[in-house]
């Protein structure tokens, strides 16, 4: 009974949803939503979330650490365990010696990716952020065009959502429609203008075109046209075309570039949404690995940090690695060199891990919420949890075996194998020599 119970409750709860909470057709978008500009620097959503998550790394260490202790407690104590753990992970695998300089490094990998990661399933993420105004960017596309008398060089798709203005703030409200509209390669102003009003009309109102060159390329049929621009008219909530001696707005207005529907003969300057309008929420956040940007920037810097221990320890005896004389060993000449392509091809293996897994995690919370909102996606966000903190594992576990291997000196392993169990023939075959770059956890 108990269970017919909670399957009847579980079954209501996410029926509620699609009332509720049922949100527009999701837009998913690889790289991190550009929301300002400094000067030629991009700020972007995910940018926004890597300084949250340093945020808060810093304050919360602050907190945590303001009253030390000699004897810890509360706060100190659940910090000096977690960085206690972690070194001692450290030095279990490079040893007292190098702990002490890579835990600082593959530490800081660890916290920052895992937060990042974590605090990227907090309910700000992906939900608040800037309107952009689709409605009047499509019109403003065609009026640049128009404005150079040429046709559009390429393909252009939006996709916008229905929202009302609740007090200057865009807000998609539950089970908004979702607008598309394509603008073709080859494609005229004038004739992208005569779609535009049709796919409008058939947004806001009931209209319905006959033609299918309202939906394709060519010219649109002008019985379709306007109809569309009578129905827009008609509805005082749908979106209205201003012609160009309205308002003020002439042929002699800059601002306004004057747009000549093919269909109709008219021109227009202006578009208004006295009701609804079609926008997109660009949010202020949105997980800092899920841009490949940010990913590769960690690569890189863990690329260059392994490079610098190895050539800090052992100089520029760190090449003899990769470069080793053929008229010695060829076959080692040989892998030395893959070898070292194998170096700069981690930079690709950290970014792309990392990303591939925290972009592939957004997506299907994103698609699952929008299919069955509540309840549904509580498994998912579990199992977030679990890929943020292996994730973090991972790539500073990776750092820190690579750096190991870098340090060691070239003569380490070629000294083991003769003295271990290495001797198989007694006479120093190859196979007892060092191979290059002893770690290859790739």
């Amino acid at each position: 009974m108990k269970i017919i119970v909670i399957a009847v409750i579980a079954l209501a709860v996410i029926l509620s949803g699609f009332f509720i909470a049922a949100g527009p057709e999701p837009h998913i978008v690889i790289p991190g939503e550009v929301l300002w500009k400094v000067g030629f620097f991009p700020i972007t959503s995910t940018l926004m979330a890597a300084w949250l998550a340093m945020l808060v790394l810093i304050v919360g260490t602050f907190l945590m650490t303001r009253s030390m202790n000699l004897i810890p407690s509360g706060a100190q104590n659940f910090i000096e365990s977690i960085i206690d753990f972690l070194y001692g992970q450290v030095e279990e695998i490079a040893g007292e010696k190098n702990a002490r300089r890579f835990f600082p490094v593959v530490g800081t990998f660890f916290l920052f990716i895992l937060v990042a990661n974590w605090v990227a399933l907090t309910p700000i993420f992906k939900s608040i952020g800037i309107t952009k105004d689709y409605g009047h960017e499509i019109f403003h596309e065609i009026q640049l065009k128009a404005e150079k008398d040429k046709p559009f060089d390429k393909d252009k798709h939006f996709l916008a959502w229905q929202m009302e203005d609740a007090g200057g703030i865009g807000v998609a409200q539950s089970g908004a429609k979702t607008f598309k509209f394509e603008i073709h390669a080859g494609e005229a102003p004038g004739d992208a203008l005569d779609r535009y009003i049709i796919a409008l009309a058939e947004f806001y109102t009931d209209f319905k075109p006959h033609a299918d060159a309202a939906h394709g390329t060519g010219h649109a049929d002008p019985a379709d046209v306007e109809a569309a621009l009578a129905a827009l008219e008609a509805d005082p909530k749908a979106p209205k075309f201003i012609p160009a001696d309205d308002h003020g707005h002439g042929e002699d207005d800059k601002a306004h570039a004057a747009v000549t529907s093919v269909a109709l003969g008219t021109s227009y300057t202006a578009l208004e949404f006295p009701g609804d309008k079609i926008a997109l929420v660009y949010p202020f956040f949105r997980a800092a690995f899920s841009d490949l940007n940010n990913t590769l920037a960690l690569a890189i810097f863990a690329f260059l940090v392994i490079e610098f221990w190895g050539f800090q320890s052992l100089g520029f005896g760190y090449l003899g690695k990769f470069f080793i004389n053929p008229l010695k060993n060829p076959i080692l000449t040989f892998v030395g060199l893959l070898e070292l392509v194998s170096e700069f091809i981690r930079i690709i293996s950290f970014a792309f891990r990392l990303f591939g897994n925290i972009f592939a995690g957004g997506v299907l919370l994103l698609i699952l919420t929008f299919l069955v909102p509540f309840l549904a996606p509580l498994g998912i966000y579990g199992l977030e949890l679990f890929v943020g903190l292996i994730q973090a594992v991972v790539f500073a576990m990776l750092v820190l075996v690579f750096a190991v291997g870098a340090v060691e000196h070239h003569g380490d392993e070629e000294h083991h194998d003769e003295h271990g169990g290495g001797h198989g023939d007694g006479h120093g075959s190859p196979a007892a020599h060092h191979q290059p770059g002893a770690v290859q956890a790739h």
